[in-house]
């Protein structure tokens, strides 16, 4: 039920930073060819950059399908916390240090982040919670930023790693009302990681056959890696200078080696967000 959260928290770096900006009303002015000024709709440094100390506080509903037999689509309240400063940042259920920051987006430049974040297993009968350590690096610009990511799982988990590589563009309309940020990603997990999130241990399947309301999942080694990949959609839009709305949907399609455990129904795995915020 809960495998979107983690995936989508990184939705929010942007979305709720967009509630963030110190806005104008007015239409971007064109200074020149191929410029703007600096109040203009590509205005990454107010967008984008987290220098300006403030919180934002909200809730969300994640809304998820469950890839496993006998699981029905589910909805689960989450706290959207959001503080950036110049290097601290907490946001969703992840909280980290920028040790390098992209000084100016619209030239472009590189990033370097570290994180703490928990990981949730997806599953109604497969609850269970560790915590990861993240370190994430990539370059932004005007056109996109890529953001490549290596977190190990460092407490009750599997002690397995993920590997993940992802495209982003922003894009933001004339009237600065909404925010648009479609984004692809391949996620590459452990044999490790793939065990603990998508095999069912023996601890599962006797939870499973002594409940009679459950389906009973058979024992399932996943034995090898995986690579998932994933499209995505983020939506928010501005409703004055404190409030916005964000919508999230997601599709993963799940590698064949998921696919292959009879617990697994099917190969694409749908999730959904939506929330507003408050920003002071």
């Amino acid at each position: 039920m809960k495998k979107g959260i983690i995936s989508l928290t990184a939705a929010l770096v942007a979305t709720i930073s967009f509630a963030h900006a110190n806005e104008k009303d007015a239409a971007p002015q064109i200074t020149s060819a191929g410029e703007q000024d600096d109040e203009g709709r590509w205005n990454f440094r107010d967008f984008l950059l987290d220098e300006n100390g403030k919180w934002s506080v909200g809730i969300g509903t994640v809304v998820q399908n469950s890839p496993f037999r006998g699981e029905k689509i589910s909805a689960t309240p989450i706290p959207v916390i959001d503080y950036s400063s110049k290097n601290l940042f907490i946001r969703g259920l992840r909280a980290g240090y920028h040790f390098k920051k992209v000084e100016n987006p619209r030239v472009g430049g590189f990033f370097f982040d570290g994180f703490f974040s928990p990981r949730f297993r997806p599953g109604e009968s497969r609850k269970n919670v560790s915590l990861d350590f993240g370190l994430a690096a990539g370059y932004q610009a005007p056109m996109g930023s890529v953001t490549f990511s290596f977190q190990p799982d460092i407490v009750g988990g599997g002690g397995g790693t993920e590997l993940a590589a992802e495209y982003a563009f922003t894009f933001v309309t004339q009237d600065r009302k909404h925010l648009l940020i479609p984004a692809i990603k391949a996620t590459w997990q452990s044999r490790e990681l793939a065990e603990y999130l998508w095999g069912i241990d023996e601890e599962t399947y006797l939870k499973t056959l002594a409940n009679p309301e459950e389906t009973v999942l058979e024992p399932y080694m996943m034995g090898q890696s995986v690579l998932n990949l994933s499209a995505a959609m983020t939506h928010v839009y501005r409703i004055d200078d404190n409030w916005n709305t964000m919508a999230l949907a997601k599709v993963t399609a799940l590698d064949n080696d998921i696919t292959n455990n009879p617990a697994i129904e099917r190969q694409f795995d749908y999730s959904f967000i939506f929330g507003f915020a408050y920003t002071f």
